[in-house]
């Protein structure tokens, strides 16, 4: 009760309104970067890091949508040390398993 759901920037179109459907508050991290065509990394890192403890963070497991774009392995790693660090929920779409790197 009273926790966020943070989703990616850009995510699925259906993501933010199934949760403010369900009455949850949707705020957004950085994802895609526009210039390099990749990840924003260090913009998803400082928005997770900004995150109030408890809040639900939307990932998507590989074949991010719309982007296509995964995390590295490594990138993983310091995803899970932010989630954990900072007592976050960690909440994964699984819907296109196998047709990225996943």
């Amino acid at each position: 009760p009273g926790a966020s759901v943070y989703i990616p920037n850009p995510s699925w179109g259906n993501h933010k309104n199934i949760f403010a459907d369900a009455g949850v508050q949707v705020q957004q991290y950085k994802y895609f970067d526009k210039d390099t065509i990749g990840l924003d990394f260090e913009g998803m890192k400082a928005d997770l890091q900004a995150a109030p403890e408890g809040s639900v963070v939307i990932l998507h497991a590989c074949a991010h949508n719309p982007t296509g774009i995964d995390p590295t392995r490594e990138q993983w790693t310091e995803i899970l040390e932010i989630c954990s660090s900072k007592g976050l929920l960690p909440f994964f779409d699984s819907a296109y398993q196998g047709f990225a790197s996943g």
